[in-house]
C-alpha cells in the first residue's frame, strides 16, 4: 500500500512522462558539453552571450505563443509565470554561469542537477504533503553520493563560492518545480513565460553593458549556439520538463540527476574527457538512484 499523498500515475501516462523528462535532461547534459566546449581555452563566446542566446532567441520564438495566450491568463497564473521566470529563466542561468567562474564546469553538471532532486523532495514534502517511498528515498541517497563524488572536493574558498551558487541554483529550481505542479499553466505556456521575460529583463543589460562578443566569433558556431541555446534548451527542454511535471508529478525532479551522467558520457568523443572509475561508480549509483525513485 502506498502512503498518502504519493502520486500513482498509469503505466502509459508514467511511460509518456519518462519521455518527456529523458528528452530534457539529455538536451541540459549535453548543454554542459557543449557550454564549455565553446567557453572554455580559445573560446570567443562568453557565459554572457549564451544566455543571450538562449533567452533572446527563445523568447522571440515563443513571443506569439504568449499574445495568443495571454488574454486568457489570470493574476495567479501571472504570479506563477514570475516565480518559474526567477526559478529557471535567465536568473538561474546568470547564477549558473557566474559559478562556473569560480568552479569547474564538470562539479556545477554534477552539483546541481545532482542536488535539484533532493531539494525538489524536500519542498514536495513541506509544500505539497508529498510522502516519498522507502525506494525513492534509498534512491535520494543514491543520488546524493553520486552526485557529491563527481562533484569531488573543494580547493579554495573562490570554488567553495562557486558551489554555494550552484547549489543555489538547485534550489531554485527545485522552488520552480514545486510552483509549476501547483500550477494551471500548460508546459507550453510556463515555457513562454520564462523565455519572454528573460528576453524583456536580461536582453537590454546585456546590451547596454556592451556584454556582446557575438560579432567576434566565427559565423559557424554562433549559428550552432544560437540552435543549441536559443531552440533546443531553452524551449524543447523546458516544454518537454514541464509536460513531465504534468503527467508524472514529484518523480520528474529525480530525473534531472542524470545530466551529470550524460554530460560524462558525451564529453568522451566531443571533449577527450575519461572518467575515472570511480567517476564510472558514481554514475552508476546515481543512474540507480533515479530507477528507485522513479519506482518508489
Amino acid at each position: 500500500m502506498r502512503p498518502a499523498g504519493v502520486e500513482t500515475p498509469s503505466g502509459r501516462r508514467l511511460a509518456e512522462g519518462i519521455a518527456f523528462a529523458l528528452v530534457a535532461v539529455s538536451l541540459w547534459g549535453g548543454w554542459f558539453v557543449i557550454t564549455r566546449r565553446t567557453v572554455g581555452a580559445g573560446g570567443v563566446l562568453g557565459p554572457a552571450d549564451l544566455v543571450a542566446l538562449r533567452f533572446g532567441i527563445g523568447g522571440l520564438l515563443l513571443l506569439p505563443v504568449l499574445a495568443l495566450r495571454l488574454r486568457g491568463l489570470g493574476r495567479a497564473a501571472l504570479l506563477d509565470g514570475a516565480v518559474l521566470f526567477f526559478a529557471q529563466g535567465a536568473p538561474f542561468a546568470l547564477l549558473i554561469s557566474v559559478a562556473l567562474r569560480y568552479a569547474p564546469a564538470g562539479h556545477g553538471a554534477a552539483l546541481t542537477p545532482g542536488t535539484m532532486p533532493l531539494f525538489a523532495a524536500l519542498l514536495g514534502a513541506l509544500v505539497l504533503g508529498d510522502r516519498p517511498g522507502r525506494l525513492a528515498l534509498a534512491g535520494l541517497g543514491l543520488i546524493a553520493s553520486g552526485a557529491l563524488t563527481l562533484a569531488g572536493g573543494f580547493r579554495d574558498a573562490d570554488e567553495l563560492f562557486g558551489y554555494a551558487l550552484f547549489l543555489t541554483a538547485a534550489f531554485l529550481w527545485a522552488a520552480g518545480t514545486v510552483r509549476m505542479r501547483r500550477s494551471r499553466l500548460t508546459a507550453l505556456e510556463a515555457t513562454a513565460l520564462i523565455c519572454v521575460a528573460s528576453l524583456v529583463t536580461y536582453i537590454p543589460v546585456y546590451l547596454a553593458a556592451g556584454l556582446s562578443r557575438l560579432t567576434e566569433a566565427p559565423a559557424g558556431e554562433v549559428a550552432i549556439q544560437a540552435l543549441y541555446q536559443g531552440v533546443l534548451v531553452s524551449v524543447v527542454a523546458l516544454v518537454a520538463f514541464n509536460r513531465s511535471l504534468t503527467l508524472i508529478g514529484r518523480r520528474t525532479p529525480a530525473f534531472t540527476a542524470l545530466v551529470p551522467v550524460i554530460a560524462t558520457i558525451l564529453a568522451i568523443p566531443v571533449l577527450g574527457e575519461i572518467p575515472d572509475p570511480l567517476h564510472v561508480g558514481a554514475i552508476l549509483a546515481i543512474g540507480a538512484g533515479v530507477l528507485l525513485t522513479t519506482r518508489g
